[in-house]
């Protein structure tokens, strides 16, 4: 009698039991545009029929060399910096759905009635959302350790002057892979990766 083996979804399935990491989606896309940029680099070096066939259809021509370099710079700034307005925006969502989840706890809150629980309910999940991301993310002591709080807060800082315009005192400067690697380890971190 054969024995039907399993098939490779199903044994990636069973073995993979940890929820997915919500910031791979956005690391992603960001490791697919530098691809972009480095094929964009490389058909520079071709030679000018086969170059013009490489960059048809796009903004590079008739474009020089430098001028093509300077956009894909320019480019580059401005995806780093929304990568990590990414990344720390999607972080926060899973911590405070995380907690907001917990409102369900307050269900068994029956005195003097029933609507206690609800009513709690209502307020922590308004609490929640009302609450600065610092408070938040030190919640998350001692499974997150003060490391990993203290990288969450630095990128909560940059992420902040990128989206209010870089206006004010210019904090540390925090590259896509100290975001993705530090936000990444720190809801692992908590069991929520």
């Amino acid at each position: 009698m054969l024995r039907r083996l399993p098939s490779l979804l199903h044994v990636q399935f069973h073995r993979h039991t940890q929820m997915p990491n919500p910031l791979d989606p956005i690391w992603q896309s960001h490791n697919t545009t530098q691809d972009s940029f480095r094929v964009v680099r490389r058909s520079l070096g071709l030679n000018t029929a086969t170059r013009a066939v490489a960059l048809h259809g796009g903004q590079f021509l008739p474009a020089t060399d430098q001028q093509i370099l300077d956009l894909l710079d320019a480019a580059q700034d401005q995806i780093d910096d929304q990568t990590v307005m990414f990344l720390y925006a999607t972080f926060e969502a899973a911590l405070r759905d995380h907690i907001v989840a917990q409102a369900s706890l307050f269900a068994g809150a029956t005195l003097p009635s029933a609507q206690l629980g609800l009513n709690m309910q209502t307020w922590f999940t308004e609490l929640c959302s009302e609450t600065r991301m610092d408070r938040v993310v030190g919640l998350f002591f001692p499974s997150a350790s003060q490391t990993l709080i203290a990288q969450a807060g630095s990128i909560r800082k940059y992420r902040h002057w990128l989206a209010h315009g870089k206006r004010g005192a210019v904090p540390p400067s925090v590259t896509p892979l100290f975001a993705y690697t530090s936000l990444t380890n720190f809801l692992q971190s908590c069991a929520l990766t």
